[in-house]
């Protein structure tokens, strides 16, 4: 018998799978750094909803840790860590650093911009995987952007390693893409 875990929704971009990553499979164990930026929250919501305690992290080094723009020289945010249990989670907190933290929405895993090699890595099971479909609508000439609210999920037993590629038609101001990935991971019900 195996002992209740707790199980939280993991957002993995397709172009981090597609230049270095292994696409992720129902049953895996993976080792990931997980940060949480509450955007995320309207681009895909979830019911997830977690209170973690926080810890204050050193300063990162700007030439070796880029943010997304979230952790920006003078701005009321410090890096922290985000810890319920054995989840560790990248977080920039507010000023003053509260003692806990609401993580909503879903987490992230990267291993390219926003989560610092600082960020201790969650250990995990991969209990489910589903492809992420977004309506884009044309920006400019120069670009597409997901349109909030538009996510559509398709369960499947394992992430392909390119997501697959559709273009627009000429013309076309909206169009729809699988670009992403959501897992559920579960942590902390050994064995990994």
């Amino acid at each position: 018998m195996r002992a209740a875990g707790l199980t939280v929704p993991v957002f993995v971009t397709g172009w981090q799978i597609e230049c270095c990553g292994i696409p992720p499979a129902e049953g895996d164990g993976v080792s990931w750094r997980l940060d949480w930026n509450p955007g995320y929250t309207t681009i895909l919501p979830t019911d997830f909803a977690l209170t973690a305690r926080l810890e204050r992290m050193p300063p990162l080094d700007p030439d070796t840790w880029y943010a997304d723009g979230r952790q920006l020289p003078g701005s009321e945010s410090a890096p922290a860590i985000a810890r319920a249990g054995p989840l560790s989670v990248f977080v920039c907190a507010p000023l003053p650093i509260p003692a806990e933290i609401r993580l909503t929405g879903v987490l992230h895993e990267d291993h390219h911009i926003d989560s610092p090699p600082e960020t201790p890595l969650t250990t995990g099971r991969i209990a489910r995987v589903r492809l992420v479909s977004w309506d884009y609508r044309q920006l400019d000439d120069r670009g597409w952007e997901a349109v909030d609210g538009s996510a559509q999920l398709t369960d499947v037993w394992a992430a392909p390693k390119h997501m697959p590629r559709t273009s627009p038609r000429r013309g076309a101001l909206r169009w729809r893409q699988i670009s992403d990935v959501l897992v559920d991971l579960e942590i902390g019900a050994p064995p990994w």
